[in-house]
């Protein structure tokens, strides 16, 4: 759908507007934003996603799967509500990690929002579930669902269950809701749907105040990942170009083609080769002796320990310019800001000799030693 969920809430609201679609082919939930509605089996969580979701009961039957038999969902049941948001319906934690697919491992990792559903008096063992929960995203909303239960006491018992529920799991907030009637089987007459507005609405607002906020945090740390990639790759690059005669040429050329594909990745657009090169002598002017070294050895025969050091020197260098490099573009800045890539390059170019001071010869030639190097670095 053309409109966002994270356009301006106003009158036609992100609930108003979905339409969710149910899809049998996982989403790369590190491009979503995504809802995990948690909770043990037969909590409800399904007729609770179908009432925020605002269907009727023939429209709910449709989306989530509803039943009186326990363990109606075993899977994960993914609906993408927009482009850019997934709710999804799932068992409990413990029953996600007891499958441990491709499919449920990547949603550990990416939930974003978790709506924590429990039933019932207080259970002071779903405590620990919430912390489980609390491992995998900070935004979470306690649902207190199949409220009709309490409907025959006195008003104040739910109350009473509310607090105790807020003691036991620690937290200040509580949405007590109903979403009964989901049932194909009921024979209610008319859908017994409560509190769910209210989380509802507070979903929304969180959508529209941070939902930006944590897809830009997650496709900048996937970008990270990637030029971190591109980094270690250089780096064992100019280490193996240090002992080939005329070596300066070389280690300088990948140099440019790193920094070329770091600017793709962060600005998608292709950095000319000249451009690139004309960048160099910004940060070669801050180590002029190092670099001096790397001139006149590259045209020396091989020698052994000087080609090591040449190595160890090219890293040390190449590390700190693409280091400087990726900071720059990773917040938005501009490689033409001369006297920030010289502050930045200064500060890095100190830290990497430090790092690779006592680093064998064998360290700076194996990529995936490098890889995790680099991550360290750049965090």
């Amino acid at each position: 759908m053309s409109v966002s969920a994270f356009d301006g809430l106003d009158d036609n609201s992100f609930f108003d507007r979905v339409k969710a679609k149910f899809t049998e082919k996982a989403p790369d939930l590190s491009k979503t934003l995504n809802i995990a509605i948690i909770g043990k089996v037969s909590s409800g969580k399904s007729s609770l996603i179908n009432a925020l979701l605002q269907h009727s009961r023939r429209q709910g039957l449709e989306m989530a799967k509803v039943g009186a038999i326990s363990g109606v969902t075993k899977d994960l049941t993914i609906l993408k509500l927009d482009e850019k948001v997934c709710l999804i319906d799932s068992p409990g934690l413990d029953d996600i990690r007891a499958e441990n697919s491709k499919v449920t491992r990547n949603f550990l990792k990416h939930i974003d929002v978790g709506v924590f559903v429990v039933t019932g008096s207080s259970d002071a063992s779903q405590k620990k579930n919430l912390d489980d929960l609390r491992k995998h995203c900070d935004s979470i909303f306690v649902v207190l669902n199949k409220i009709d239960e309490w409907d025959d006491l006195d008003s104040t018992v739910l109350d009473e269950v509310i607090n105790q529920w807020k003691n036991d799991l620690k937290v200040d907030k509580i949405y007590p809701t109903c979403a009964k009637g989901y049932d194909p089987k009921s024979r209610l007459p008319k859908m017994d749907i409560r509190g769910v507005y209210q989380l509802r609405k507070d979903i929304e607002e969180f959508l529209e105040k941070k939902g930006k906020d944590l897809l830009l945090a997650r496709h900048m740390a996937e970008k990270k990942s990637y030029a971190v990639g591109i980094i270690a790759g250089a780096l064992v690059a100019v280490a193996a170009e240090a002992f080939i005669p005329g070596s300066a040429v070389y280690i300088t050329a990948t140099q440019a083609v790193a920094i070329g594909s770091l600017y793709y990745l962060y600005k998608g657009q292709i950095l000319p080769k000249t451009a690139a090169i004309a960048i160099l002598p910004t940060f070669l002017s801050q180590t002029v002796g190092s670099n001096l070294f790397l001139v006149v050895k590259s045209f020396l025969p091989p020698t052994g320990i000087v080609d090591a050091a040449a190595a160890g020197v090219a890293v040390v260098i190449t590390l700190a310019m693409l280091a400087t490099v990726n900071s720059i573009l990773s917040e938005g800045g501009k490689l033409e800001q001369e006297e920030l890539l010289q502050s930045k390059f200064k500060t890095y170019h100190k830290q990497a000799k430090t790092l690779f001071k006592d680093l064998a010869l064998t360290d700076i030639n194996d990529f995936q030693s490098l890889t995790g190097i680099v991550t360290k670095f750049l965090s």
